[in-house]
């Protein structure tokens, strides 16, 4: 059998809420790896801040109740930790996932949870992580697509628990052993099936709350916190569960542009923001128009004047003056700018003469520079129409977007 260092065994939940199914699977797998000789010495709960996966009927709204969820993991961290006793060493919360969220203005993933985390932890220490039989399950395992996956596996001992109804890929199991992956199976866990889904309908369509003390459910704690807190009037007002489609799908030529360009950066886990001149925003409200934008973009700056260039996105005044707000320099700078403003993969930016007037010899009517910044650097792009002043913010603002949409598919292809 193989040997593992000490474990940090991690549960990622969204804890809306915390139920006792949590719990019971927590210490029921803690006490399953110390029978097989493996040691936990510590578990961390990991409150989920935002999904990424909009497949899941999860709320949109949870960074909105992260407070609330967090809290009560912090409940059952105590609830655990008094089961266990002195089978580990501590039973402790992060805010890790919020922490990373909120430092890249998107979802965070299991993977970078996890590195992140690798960096932090004791290398005397095995990071493990608590996953359900169901993501091995199946002709094509939901695992084999999770994220960065060999990151995952390099950093990882995947501690799995059965899942009822769900058998394992075994062929698909193997071929992750190959690459290398570190898995310990707890045959013998036998995981209740709770649902936060299923709680909070029960509570928000009038249960008495009592019921799910009774029925094992919830522990009295949590619901304590529920009731004190009104968590099921705020269940009841935010955001419903409808997952968006639209995005979901893969591009297809009946597709618009920005539908099209939508799908890649969800497809491509990646975000953008814009920062608009001459288009005075026409670019943010195309991509606003798709049904699940918020997935990946995050906003943008119409930075018409000098002053709003130089105030919100850094663009310095001996630029705007050596070259005009039409050039290459100032709408990298621009580009730039907006993507560490809005801490985004992508910045856009966007400067031109729509006309009719603004022309000069040398930047005609309908002239442009289109900027885009990655991680990789800073790139411009010369533009030149001879629209009327909309025909022209238009023609602009669906050339950059043609132009992300050129930057993702080498990406891609890189």
């Amino acid at each position: 059998m193989e040997q593992y260092k000490p474990l940090l065994l991690v549960f990622g939940t969204s804890a809306d809420p915390f139920h006792q199914g949590h719990a019971d699977l927590i210490c029921d797998a803690t006490r399953a790896l110390e029978a097989q000789g493996v040691d936990v010495r510590e578990i961390t709960l990991m409150p989920v801040f935002r999904h990424h996966n909009i497949q899941d009927n999860i709320k949109k709204s949870l960074p909105l109740t992260y407070p609330d969820r967090l809290a009560m993991s912090q409940i059952g961290a105590e609830q655990i930790s008094g089961e266990l006793g002195d089978l580990v060493e501590a039973v402790t919360v992060s805010t890790l996932e919020e922490e990373l969220a909120l430092s890249n203005s998107r979802p965070n993933f299991t993977a970078e949870t996890m590195q992140a985390l690798r960096a932090r932890t004791d290398a005397g220490m095995d990071l493990a992580f608590l996953i359900g039989q169901d993501a091995f399950s199946g002709p094509d395992p939901s695992f084999g697509h999770w994220y960065k996956l060999p990151d995952l596996l390099a950093s990882t001992v995947l501690v799995v628990c059965p899942r009822e109804g769900f058998k394992p890929n075994r062929e698909f199991i193997a071929a992750l052993q190959a690459k290398g992956a570190r898995m310990i199976f707890l045959d013998s866990v036998k995981a209740r099936e709770v649902s936060s889904t299923v709680i909070r309908n029960r509570l928000t369509q009038g249960e008495e709350p009592s019921r799910l003390v009774g029925d094992g459910s919830l522990s009295q704690e949590v619901l304590d916190y529920i009731l004190a807190k009104g968590l099921i009037h705020s269940w009841r007002t935010l955001d419903t569960d409808q997952p968006v489609m639209e995005i979901l799908s893969a591009p297809s030529a009946q597709d618009s542009l920005e539908v099209r360009l939508g799908k890649l950066l969800f497809e491509h886990k990646l975000t953008l923001a814009t920062a608009e001149s001459c288009t005075g925003g026409l670019i943010g409200h195309w991509l606003t128009n798709v049904p699940g934008s918020s997935e990946y973009y995050i906003g943008g700056v119409v930075s018409y004047a000098y002053e709003a260039k130089v105030r919100m996105l850094g663009v310095s005044w001996d630029l705007l003056k050596a070259h005009g707000a039409v050039s290459a320099p100032v709408v990298k700078q621009m580009a730039k700018g907006v993507r560490e403003l809005l801490s985004t993969d992508l910045g856009l930016s966007v400067s031109g003469i729509a006309g009719p007037g603004g022309a000069t010899p040398t930047k005609p009517v309908g002239y442009a520079w289109v900027g885009l910044s990655s991680p990789d650097g800073e790139e411009a792009f010369e533009l030149q129409f001879h629209g009327d002043r909309i025909r022209n913010k238009e023609s602009i603002a669906q050339r950059a977007l043609e132009l992300v949409m050129e930057h993702l598919e080498k990406t891609g292809q890189d």
